[in-house]
């Protein structure tokens, strides 16, 4: 049996719910954009957010942000993730800018390059900052990419869960689920980016049409809320007299849910229906029949219905899904804030990297540096000038010239570890 969420209540058809912007960022944003020119889109805008000037000139974009002007020289980044995000730090103050009167951010991006692993956590902490609900969509390597690109993928989205409610993440090994056998590269990745556009497309639709069956911003927080933010996606839509069967199949068919499997896992699940002004009760109920063969009866749906009189005759349905419990995908991140200014925060960036020329000044150390996640210590915090035997305290030393060699040489020697 589907429980409804406590939030869902009826509304008469009213103005848009919310203003929407979707920012793509890097290559791969603004292809994206390029396919939601055309797309009803009502009152969102676009914004297509580069550090190569050529790119962005030939955006269909209506709003246009360079990112690095001076860093980059108008060229890419590189697929270096440290060079987007400071072409992003450069111009922040363009890209709150832009978020200025946005309730609802999307920001799009493939990740494990240079533009779209580095600038897109640094607007989504931006749109944040403005106060904006944000919603990542998102593209993960393919696994002959490499393991490098998969790690600044892996890192760039457990920053992007930092600002984002939730994100859609879709990886591209699942390319071949989206087209027949022996599909050319090229139908492949066009397919792709018809099935992002269209989870573009359905959140602005439903966070935007004038509802019968309210679902707002606040469910969109409630169905996310702790989560680890990483959601699933599947949308359908059907004309004629089997409408509401078909577009439900076509959702759950979405290798973003995996063709359905997935639903069974989670305990939120978010459906929106929308259609002309024929839609009737017993085909919502009929939708949300077929939907709930696929969940565990403790599941809790929040529902959403609104009514698009240009739809004609087009019945659609958004399935969002979130699992409480991380699975294999999920990125584990520390989602406790670190003490110190924003800029500060900003300013961390890849495992490894030297965090500034110039150290930020600190009154004491920050909840994230007084912790990790194994509990030892960090190697630059141990002392040099003891060593401990551990289980071989009861021991005689071992000397050679003075020198005791069951300490380690590097701490004998006095070497820091790099």
């Amino acid at each position: 049996m589907i429980n409804l969420g406590p939030n869902a209540q009826a509304a008469a058809p009213s103005a848009p719910v919310t203003s929407v912007k979707i920012f793509g960022v890097g290559g791969a944003g603004l292809s994206l954009l390029e396919r939601l020119v055309d797309a009803r889109l009502g009152r969102a805008e676009l914004v297509a957010a580069s550090t190569d000037a050529q790119a962005l000139m030939n955006s269909p974009a209506a709003r246009k942000v360079q990112l690095g002007r001076e860093g980059t020289k108008g060229l890419g980044a590189g697929g270096d993730p440290l060079l987007g995000e400071s072409a992003a730090k450069e111009s922040a103050a363009e890209i709150r800018a832009e978020c200025a009167g946005a309730q609802v951010i999307l920001v799009c991006a493939g990740l494990g390059g240079g533009t779209g692993s580095g600038a897109a956590p640094v607007i989504a902490h931006e749109a944040h900052r403005k106060g904006a609900l944000v919603i990542g969509v998102v593209t993960m390597p393919l696994a002959g990419e490499g393991g490098k690109r998969r790690d600044q993928a892996e890192h760039a989205l457990a920053r992007l869960a930092r600002s984002c409610t939730a994100i859609l993440c879709f990886e591209n090994d699942r390319l071949n689920e989206l087209g027949p056998e022996g599909a050319t590269i090229s139908d492949a990745f066009n397919a792709a980016s018809r099935t992002l556009a269209m989870a573009v497309a359905a959140v602005v639709r439903m966070v935007s049409l004038p509802a019968v069956l309210r679902l707002g911003v606040d469910e969109l927080v409630n169905v996310f809320h702790g989560s680890g933010a990483r959601c699933e996606f599947g949308c359908g839509f059907a004309t004629g007299p089997d409408r509401v069967r078909t577009a439900v199949e076509e959702a759950l068919r979405s290798p973003l849910l995996e063709s359905g499997k997935l639903l069974g896992e989670v305990e939120n699940v978010l459906v929106h229906i929308t259609g002309d002004n024929s839609v009737k009760l017993t085909e919502v109920h009929s939708a949300l029949r077929q939907i709930s063969g696929h969940l565990e009866d403790s599941a809790q749906v929040m529902l959403g219905v609104a009514v698009d009189p240009e739809d004609e005759d087009l019945f659609g349905v958004v399935i969002m899904a979130c699992a409480t419990s991380g699975g294999a995908r999920d990125v584990a991140i520390d989602t406790e804030e670190e003490e110190g200014t924003e800029e500060e925060q900003l300013s961390a960036g890849q495992p490894g990297e030297e965090a500034s020329a110039k150290p930020a000044k600190s009154k004491g150390k920050t909840k994230a540096s007084r912790k990790t996640d194994t509990g030892e210590q960090k190697q630059e915090e141990l002392p040099l000038d003891q060593a401990m035997r551990g289980r071989f305290k009861d021991l005689d030393p071992t000397m050679v010239d003075g020198q005791d060699l069951d300490v380690p040489t590097f701490i004998r020697m006095r070497i820091r570890l790099k």
